[in-house]
């Protein structure tokens, strides 16, 4: 394998993280991506200290002892799965449930470390890679007797069938921009395929390890979309949308476990119902503990529960539609950040469960621009720049579109609501369901105000790309800027990733500018499991959002 052409400060990032967080002990590092438990091998509840060991084997020493194998572990989900095509699925709700169906090439740790191990958190399935001085030319070995769960066996077909997919616009793949600047990819043997680039494209290895990007069957596109055929430890069985979905144990997995004979995906979106179905029994295993009980719950493990906190989960913002009036005035979107107290929002919705930021960069990331910062409520400085733009306060009647989904989202929009009104600004919220939300928001662009959250933005140019470039796939309040959009490139076709650095410093100062969006908070996440399953150090992946149940057991004694 070799990399050594470029300097890799996610590593930084990574520890400057966990020491910022408090999570990483005097004992060493806290694998806080997995939920970590206890260095010395018990599952510590509720703080998430570890030892920083990024193999997502459990621990040996893990109570009751040796890990065992069968039965079906029950998870209350939070969310609606969506699109079930592994290239085109935008929402995190998806691949959560997906993460455990699919391998993606490239392996990545829970240190966010690019890694050929299979014993890694997120391993993939290449056994090395060269990469070309110049960035130019990427040569991958696949791992052999890989099979799929249509029982076809992985060969350098697959990898260039589902890269040149998702590089095809038609397909509509979220991560299309990953393969911009391919000329084409190659099979060189039934083990070896070969990426071209036709321009430098310096973050293009660490995108290879994101799931959208993951190793599909050849001429299977118009079949994953109703039944993900993948390569990993559970394969799909069936799904009733918005109710329950099932995957079943795949005995021929390349890699270590399952363990589990099955996964039963119960969707349950009511935060309180999700939290009395575990209390009572329902489920093994629930994501987003409520918000007003984290306190209550998290610290007061019980014997028959316990549970897992790591910071951020997932960063969200406000989204003001730029091409329509009013939100087409800069001053105007900047009035509306004036109007908002981010910490009393914080407080307000979730229960001081997250942290204000004027940043998407992860906290302490070696990406992240600290010259900028929340701005603070100013109803003065508000007043002068709604009289500055071309549009007066009260001429708009808007429409702010909040998703159930999350009901922080609608606490939320109810305390912004007070804030807008006395700056004079009428706002009425409507109440979406994801799908509508989906539909109307970000796919149609069918909206004036509104609000959600991003998960797995742990890469930048994968952030800064998608969210706010001209035509990036994420881009759906229809920002746009020349300067930003070079700051961007200038990131990408940087000689390494430290050379970089500045490039998206600089993007984030220019949104910081022109307000595109209001950043609003890092979120805190929760899981809580009954106390018979085990494993749960390794349920989630690197990427602090996605959930993988390969290496997840039941005590059943």
């Amino acid at each position: 394998m070799s990399d050594d052409t470029t300097f890799d400060p996610t590593d930084i990032d990574r520890r400057r993280f966990l020491k910022a967080t408090g999570l990483a002990g005097a004992g060493g590092m806290t694998t806080i991506a997995g939920c970590s438990g206890g260095g010395d091998g018990t599952e510590t509840p509720t703080d998430g200290s570890g030892d920083g060991d990024s193999d997502a084997t459990p621990a040996e020493t893990e109570d009751p002892g040796e890990v065992q194998e069968g039965g079906r572990l029950i998870w209350g989900h939070s969310e609606v799965t969506q699109n079930l095509d592994i290239h085109q699925t935008a929402t995190a709700s998806t691949g959560r449930f997906l993460n455990s169906v699919y391998d993606a090439l490239v392996g990545l740790t829970s240190d966010l470390e690019l890694s050929t191990d299979p014993d890694i958190q997120s391993p993939g399935l290449a056994t090395d890679w060269e990469v070309s001085d110049d960035l130019m030319t990427y040569t991958f070995t696949l791992r052999e007797g890989v099979t799929f769960h249509d029982g076809t066996e992985l060969t350098a077909e697959d990898v260039k069938y589902s890269y040149d997919r998702i590089a095809n616009p038609d397909t509509g793949a979220i991560m299309q921009f990953v393969f911009g600047s391919t000329e084409s990819v190659e099979v060189e043997d039934d083990y070896t395929v070969v990426v071209n680039q036709s321009e430098r494209y310096q973050p293009f290895l660490r995108q290879l390890a994101f799931s959208g990007t993951s190793i599909v069957p050849a001429d299977s596109g118009d079949q994953i979309g109703d039944e993900p055929i993948g390569t990993g430890p559970f394969q799909f069985v069936m799904r009733q949308q918005g109710n329950r979905a099932e995957l079943e144990a795949f005995d021929d997995y390349w890699g270590e476990g399952p363990y589990l004979d099955a996964v039963e995906e119960r969707t349950v979106t009511d935060p309180d119902s999700r939290l009395t179905g575990i209390e009572e029994g329902d489920f093994d295993l629930i994501n987003d503990i409520p918000l007003d009980d984290v306190n209550d719950v998290v610290g007061n493990d019980s014997d028959d529960l316990k549970t897992r906190t790591w910071s951020p989960l997932s960063w969200a913002f406000l989204n003001m539609n730029n091409t329509e009036p009013p939100f087409d005035d800069p001053d105007f979107r900047k009035a509306v950040d004036f109007c908002i107290d981010k910490q009393g929002l914080v407080e307000g919705a979730l229960f001081g469960n997250g942290e204000p930021t004027a940043s998407p960069s992860f906290p302490a990331s070696a990406f992240r621009n600290e010259e900028i910062s929340p701005r603070e409520q100013d109803f003065d400085r508000a007043a002068e720049l709604f009289e500055q733009s071309e549009y007066d306060v009260d001429e708009f009647d808007i429409t702010f579109k909040v998703t159930t989904n999350y009901p922080w989202h609608v606490d939320a929009a109810t305390i912004l609501q007070q804030y807008f009104q006395q700056a004079g600004l009428n706002v009425e919220i409507q109440q979406l369901q994801w799908s509508d939300w989906l539909s109307q928001v970000f796919t149609n662009q069918d909206f004036t105000l509104s609000m959600v959250n991003f998960f797995t933005f742990w890469e930048p140019a994968y952030l800064y790309t998608s969210m706010w470039t001209s035509d990036g796939s994420f881009n759906f309040r229809g920002y746009a800027s020349d300067e930003y959009d070079q700051a961007v490139v200038n990131a990408a076709q940087a000689d390494s990733r430290e050379d970089a650095i500045p490039h998206y410093q600089e993007a984030q100062s220019i949104i910081h500018e022109d307000v595109p969006d209001v950043m609003l908070w890092f979120r805190d996440g929760t899981v809580a499991a009954k106390n018979d399953v085990y494993g749960l150090d390794t349920v989630l992946s690197p990427n602090n959002s996605e959930l993988n149940f390969g290496r997840v057991w039941l005590d059943q004694s």
